[in-house]
């Protein structure tokens, strides 16, 4: 009873700090936005109504408007001191923000305050792995797997603790412990391939179609078997893939910049570079792009292009040590 008393102390001291002045709640004026205007004058008419200001919140966040939605949750908090989905959103807020101590605090109350909710604990897990802290992190999923014994979630995010910390042969007890659970686990899936790729085990083939069978048309899925094929020399098979993908997300960078690879590794310079000029265009500041740009240029002996297109590398990227290499071997041929 005691704890309780003291919990809810603290719980009220915080949001009497974070209180808004009287006006602030109308402060917001016209923005040119009409969903958040209609909004505003929704609050103006009715300004003790929490899920407004919470409304608002999310497109001010939605739109890394930080600190208005920070005010708004203030006016949700104010209102509805235990709202679940305010906390919850408000420690996104706080750690796209770049105040994780804030977003950690955040989180900590909510779990504090629904001691019994699986997904704010596995909110502070992510947190916690976040911001490194393994102890924090496995205590809360202790905590989550007193609740509810063999949560996949909660498995998946031991795996998660487990791999960032190196542990690799946990983690792969993990995440396979998840999938038993849970077969639709996409994300545990790719992970285990990759891990078994790390530890050059043959099944990483296997886990990477369990992922794209349970998602067929998952980009993630499509590139990391891709990209596993891509590094084990099965060049045609990785082409195929990645047309897939062209087909499915033809925004998607990636399978554009591994595609040129493959085909400048088959020695297809055309090929190569019509998948870099859609590359750059997608996205002109990849500085991969030009680099293998340079490359193309370099072997059909066009120095000069070659040049401007490694130094247009080095600008977007000053730290590309390829393409300074790739400068100097230039200027070594002269």
């Amino acid at each position: 009873m005691l704890r309780n008393i003291l919990l809810f102390s603290l719980v009220g001291l915080f949001f009497i700090q974070c209180k808004p002045k009287a006006d602030e709640t109308n402060a917001i004026g016209p923005t040119g936005d009409p969903v958040i205007d209609a909004i505003s004058q929704d609050i103006k008419q009715h300004p003790d109504d929490a899920n407004l200001y919470l409304k608002r919140a999310q497109i001010f966040y939605d739109n890394k408007a930080y600190d208005q939605a920070i005010s708004d949750l203030a006016n949700v908090m104010k209102l509805d001191s235990t709202n679940l989905r305010a906390h919850h959103l408000l420690a996104d807020v706080y750690m796209d923000h770049n105040q994780s101590a804030m977003a950690l605090k955040t989180m900590q109350r909510a779990a504090a305050l629904y001691p019994d909710s699986i997904e704010t604990k596995l909110k502070l897990t992510e947190f916690q792995l976040i911001l490194k802290q393994y102890d924090g992190a496995m205590h809360t999923l202790a905590d989550i797997m007193k609740i509810r014994p063999g949560d996949p979630e909660a498995l998946y995010m031991l795996g998660m603790v487990y791999r960032d910390q190196g542990k690799t042969d946990l983690a792969i007890g993990a995440f396979q412990s998840a999938v038993e659970r849970n077969p639709d686990m996409v994300e545990a899936w790719i992970i285990l391939g990759d891990l078994m790729d790390r530890t050059h085990n043959p099944l990483a083939i296997q886990y990477f179609d369990n992922a794209i069978r349970v998602a067929p048309n998952n980009i993630e899925a499509l590139h990391a078997k891709a990209y596993y094929l891509q590094n084990n020399n099965k060049v045609e098979e990785a082409l195929a893939i990645y047309k897939q993908i062209h087909a499915i997300n033809p925004q998607y960078p990636e399978a554009y910049l591994n595609t040129a690879i493959l085909q400048l590794y088959r020695d297809s310079l055309d090929a190569a570079m019509k998948e870099l000029t859609i590359l750059k265009n997608i996205d002109p500041t990849n500085a991969a792009a030009w680099f293998y740009i340079g490359k193309v240029h370099q072997f059909r002996g066009e120095k000069d292009a070659a040049k401007a297109s490694f130094e247009q590398a080095l600008k977007l990227d000053d730290k590309y040590d390829q393409a300074r290499d790739a400068l100097q071997e230039l200027k070594d041929q002269k």
